[in-house]
């Protein structure tokens, strides 16, 4: 379930730039990382970029349109500074700019460009190997609810459209403001994913994404999935961080291979 990743794994066959808009959160576990070891096993750049560049927006529309604003921002500075992906810590944008970063990401995510929130690099990273090893979409979750039968209720207020049925635009779960996604997804086979900072350890895990549901006391997009009991245990361990990603489909072999 937790593994130590191959080099196959993590390299990537051309060099790759990825930007950080301001650094991790501050609340944060297990965020940090070496930019000279990423360079160095993953052939990765990491990018600082002020998050300034994102603050000097001032004061958007409080809707879809400030929403839009922050994404058109975002996308110039991918393309001012060449890069492959991005995170973004999002927070900082709430009692600057009034509006929040979700539809920025969805949107990036569905371009192609993988994007994670709260300047999460280690979960960029994992999103990275993702992209090589599957090419498919990846939700950023938070664990909210673990049982000890296996069963995990995962949420955040942003994912990319294409991996939901359906959708609606809401406010953002921790300030209320600004806009965020509730995002129906397929149930069926998927994988949890995530790899360490230091990139020695990495969790790679099938499971079943058994429903759909929305509480107004969580992160807006919210699905139950259904796994081992071990992996319930795992979280209540050892866990690699908070966030985790999951995506569509059974591809813990790949990663591991």
């Amino acid at each position: 379930m937790v593994f130590n990743p191959s080099k196959e794994v993590l390299w990537s066959p051309d060099k790759l730039r990825l930007g950080v808009v301001g650094k991790p959160s501050d609340w944060l576990i297990a965020s940090h990382v070496d930019y000279e070891d990423v360079l160095r096993i993953m052939n990765i750049e990491l990018i600082d970029i002020p998050i300034e560049r994102m603050t000097s927006l001032g004061e958007v529309d409080p809707g879809m349109k400030g929403a839009e604003t922050i994404y058109e921002r975002l996308k110039e500075l991918v393309v001012e500074y060449n890069l492959q992906g991005v995170t973004l810590r999002c927070f900082d944008l709430l009692s600057t700019v009034k509006n929040t970063g979700c539809i920025a990401l969805s949107k990036l995510n569905d371009e192609g460009i993988p994007a994670s929130c709260e300047g999460d690099i280690p979960t960029l990273l994992t999103m990275m190997i993702v992209k090589k090893l599957t090419g498919e979409l990846c939700f950023q979750v938070n664990p909210a609810r673990i049982r000890n039968d296996g069963q995990m209720l995962f949420a955040h207020c942003t994912l990319p459209l294409k991996m939901t049925e359906k959708h609606e635009y809401t406010t953002h779960f921790e300030s209320g403001i600004g806009v965020a996604i509730h995002g129906d997804l397929p149930t069926g086979d998927y994988t949890l994913v995530k790899m360490s900072g230091d990139m020695k350890r990495m969790l790679a895990v099938d499971v079943q994404l058994t429903r759909c549901q929305f509480e107004p006391n969580l992160c807006r997009t919210q699905v139950w999935v259904q796994s081992d009991p071990e992996v319930s245990n795992y979280f209540y361990t050892d866990p690699i961080a908070n966030h985790h990603v999951l995506i569509r489909g059974h591809y813990a072999q790949q990663f591991r291979n």
